[in-house]
């Protein structure tokens, strides 16, 4: 984690030439019939998982006949020379066993890089198609358009494209303690970095501070970027930061949030690194979450 460079965030690092100028329906009908095409499966938000813990792949004219969501197959992106499709099936049954869908957020977690990547890719894309139905300027219904990239109008011709909302998320310290909040309905010892959507006209900076004070009613000082995540839940891109409190009273905001405390290093580590769920102040985020590599980055990055 100390080498950022090195450091492939979950949902990140996807293998993929997204082919932005290579998406006419003659190039898409040559990246079809291709032999090495192949498409992912998903369902419910759910990627289908075959041999090896790997995401399962087929040909795409295997999906011919078989009930797709809308809009159908998308095209992903280059793979090296290989074009990758994705789907979104209404029965999975005849491809695979619905036990073999599993959801990102826990599952990823056993799941390769580069596989969690493209997954995470295709649910973004197809959950903007699901929710993005009618068109924002006129009200009319839109219908997809360049394999899945982009939405038209079918009543005055405007262009969607999908979207992502910027999220900061922070890790609040103050010397040796690190300020965790627990939002509403999750499990009793579930703690997280704080976070909130980026609002119109604000800097991230100006962001963080809001939020924090927002949430916990507490002020702080000289927050920094750490690193970012794609995170599908729904489309969004997490802005991982660090910021130092100036004071430590907390002012819960109910409406935000059932808990906040501050934590130790020596609580936080055994967190991350101890065997004894049981005796652990908090439940470690699970390894795809930004959550949980901002805090393996402060162990290792702070005295």
């Amino acid at each position: 984690m100390s080498n950022l460079n090195s450091f492939t965030m979950p949902f990140g690092g996807a293998p993929l030439d997204y082919a932005e100028d290579k998406r006419t329906p003659e190039h898409i009908q040559t990246f079809l019939a291709m032999p090495s095409a192949r498409a992912v499966l998903l369902h419910n938000g759910k990627a289908g998982i075959g041999k090896n813990a790997r995401l399962h792949r087929i040909h795409p004219s295997e999906l011919i006949g078989h009930n797709l969501y809308e809009p159908g197959p998308i095209f992903l992106g280059l793979e090296g020379a290989r074009p990758i499709f994705a789907a979104n099936l209404q029965d999975v049954t005849e491809f695979l066993p619905e036990d073999n869908f599993f959801e990102l957020r826990l599952g990823g977690a056993k799941m390769h890089a580069d596989d969690l990547a493209i997954a995470g890719r295709a649910k973004s894309l197809f959950d903007w198609h699901a929710s993005h139905r009618y068109c924002a300027n006129c009200g009319g219904g839109s219908v997809p358009d360049d394999m899945g990239a982009k939405r038209v109008c079918n009543h005055c011709n405007t262009e969607h494209f999908p979207r992502v909302n910027p999220v900061v998320i922070m890790l609040v310290t103050h010397k040796d303690k690190v300020l965790l909040g627990r939002g509403i309905g999750w499990p009793s010892k579930a703690m997280s970095a704080l976070a909130g959507f980026v609002s119109p006209g604000e800097t991230i900076e100006e962001s963080v501070a809001r939020e924090v004070f927002e949430e916990v009613g507490v002020k702080i000082k000289n927050p920094h970027y750490i690193f970012s995540q794609p995170w599908p839940y729904p489309s969004q891109l997490m802005i991982g930061m660090i910021c130092e409190a100036i004071d430590t009273e907390v002012t819960l905001n109910t409406a935000e949030l059932e808990d906040a405390q501050w934590f130790t290093r020596e609580q936080v580590d055994f967190v991350m690194n101890g065997n004894d769920k049981d005796k652990a102040a908090f439940i470690r985020p699970p390894k795809t979450t930004i959550a949980r590599q901002l805090l393996g980055y402060w162990l290792e990055n702070t005295p």
